[in-house]
C-alpha cells in the first residue's frame, strides 16, 4: 500500500470522481458517530476508524448559509457544487436572489461541478436515497429559487416563468445548452432516486399499480407525464 507521501508525489489525473454526500455529517457528527461506532465494537470509542477516516488525505470545506445560522440542505449542497455561499433554501443561485421569487432568479444562476463535466464530455450522473427532486440531489441540475418547486403543483400562483425542479431535470440537457453559445452536451447518463409522483399527472390512469389504488399517485397538475 502507497504512503500519504508516495500518493501526493504521483502525477496524474483523476479518472473519475464520485462525491458521496452524507446529508449534515459534519465534524461534530462525524465524531460521534465514529465514537459510537467504536463503542459497539467494544473500545473507548474515540480511537476507532470510521471507513472513509482510513483515507489518505482529508478536505474540511465550510457550506454554511450566508442568511441562516442553521444551514439546510439546498443552500449547502449548492456551496459544494459551485463553491459559492447563498441563501438557505435556494438551488445553485447566488445570495442576489429572493427565496420564493420567482423574478429574482434570472442573472443569479451559478454553474455546476456536474454542468463542467458535461462540459468536459465527462458521463454524468446523480443518484439519491431521498426523492430526486429533493434539495441535496437538485441542487447539481437544477436553478432553482425555492427548494420545494419539486413539481409545478408547487408553484402555484408564481409568475416569471420559472421550471419546476422535476423539469428541469428532464430537460437539463436543453437548458445547459441554451446558456452557453455553441455547447453541446449529452446530458446526464444516470438517474436513480425516488419522488416518482412529481413527474408523473394527478391523474389515477397514470398510477404505476393500477390494481392496488384509486387514487392519483401523481403530483403533477400541468397533465405532463415527464417519465
Amino acid at each position: 500500500a502507497l504512503n500519504a507521501q508516495a500518493i501526493n508525489n504521483l502525477r496524474g489525473s483523476a479518472k473519475n470522481i464520485i462525491l458521496f454526500v452524507g446529508d449534515g455529517m459534519g465534524v461534530s457528527t462525524v465524531t460521534a458517530s465514529r465514537i459510537r461506532d467504536g463503542q459497539l465494537k467494544g473500545m473507548m470509542g474515540e480511537e476507532n476508524s470510521l471507513s472513509f477516516d482510513k483515507f489518505p488525505f482529508v478536505g474540511l470545506a465550510k457550506t454554511y448559509n450566508v442568511d441562516a445560522q442553521t444551514p439546510d440542505s439546498a443552500g449547502t449542497m449548492t456551496a459544494m457544487m459551485t463553491g459559492v455561499k447563498t441563501d438557505a433554501g435556494v438551488l445553485s443561485v447566488n445570495e442576489a436572489v429572493e427565496r420564493g421569487d420567482c423574478t429574482s432568479v434570472d442573472g443569479t444562476e451559478l454553474v455546476t461541478a456536474l454542468e463542467m463535466a458535461e462540459i468536459a464530455g465527462l458521463s454524468t450522473g446523480v443518484i439519491s436515497t431521498a426523492r430526486i427532486t429533493h434539495a441535496t440531489p437538485a441542487a447539481t441540475y437544477a436553478k432553482s429559487a425555492e427548494r420545494n418547486w419539486e413539481d409545478i403543483s408547487d408553484m402555484a400562483g408564481m409568475s416569471g416563468g420559472c421550471e419546476d425542479i422535476a423539469s428541469q431535470l428532464v430537460n437539463f440537457e436543453g437548458n445547459l445548452e441554451a446558456r452557453f453559445a455553441g455547447l453541446d452536451v449529452n446530458g446526464l447518463d444516470v438517474v436513480m432516486g425516488g419522488g416518482r409522483r412529481h413527474f408523473l399527472p394527478k391523474d389515477a390512469q397514470y398510477n404505476r399499480e393500477k390494481s392496488t389504488s384509486d387514487s392519483a399517485e401523481g403530483d403533477r397538475n400541468d397533465d405532463r407525464h415527464l417519465i
